[in-house]
């Protein structure tokens, strides 16, 4: 969803403002945050928006995105029960593909691109800056934080996520559940669930080849 619309953001953090001004961007009008947390910031005003409960549905059908960090498809689950509708936020300033396919939920920030052909699924998030190579697929729940660099061909499981400024090599596949550290390289596939860091990429000292 972008360019006309309603929209309120789910959180109340500092991302969550960032959401905002992303959705702004895009020509969304940001109706408020939901509070996901902590019941009694509800009824307060947070970043000059009013905070209301994940149960308080102001209409049917209205949308919302996830903008707080952490597990982005637990997040979600915890506000499709009451029939929130996932929104999209694509920033004006990110490039993204004709051909590529954008799930719902998805928040793509400016700078970021996205190639041909590539599949972004449900709940992606794509930081500032964030560059992803043709015919690649992210699956649902995938984090890539500011400046990651992936390159074609890849395929990223869910919920994985891939650290500021690291780079994943084409070809490879990176297990749901990853973690690749800020800075690190990747140049082969990651495992479901393993953490990596460094240059080349390796798992984390006591995990497992």
């Amino acid at each position: 969803m972008t360019g006309s619309g309603d929209i309120y953001v789910a959180g109340t953090g500092s991302f969550a403002l960032e959401s905002a001004e992303y959705a702004r961007d895009a020509g969304l009008e940001v109706r408020g945050l939901v509070e996901l947390m902590d019941r009694s910031r509800v009824g307060a005003e947070i970043h000059g928006l009013p905070v209301r409960a994940a149960d308080d549905l102001p209409d049917s059908g209205a949308s919302a995105v996830v903008g707080a960090g952490g597990d982005r498809l637990e997040l979600w689950d915890r506000l499709a029960p009451y029939g929130w509708r996932a929104a999209t936020i694509v920033h004006p300033r990110a490039h993204v593909s004709a051909s590529a396919e954008v799930a719902d939920g998805c928040v793509i920030a400016p700078g970021a691109v996205v190639g041909a052909a590539t599949e972004l699924g449900e709940h992606v998030l794509l930081g500032r800056g964030a560059l992803l190579g043709h015919h690649s697929v992210l699956d649902a729940g995938v984090t890539l934080n500011p400046g990651a660099n992936v390159a074609g061909h890849v395929r990223i499981g869910r919920g994985a996520m891939i650290g500021m400024g690291a780079i994943v090599a084409d070809h490879l596949d990176v297990g749901a559940g990853a973690v690749v550290a800020a800075g690190a390289v990747v140049v082969r596939d990651v495992a479901p669930g393993l953490r990596v860091q460094g240059v080349p990429a390796r798992p984390y000292e006591g995990g497992e080849e």
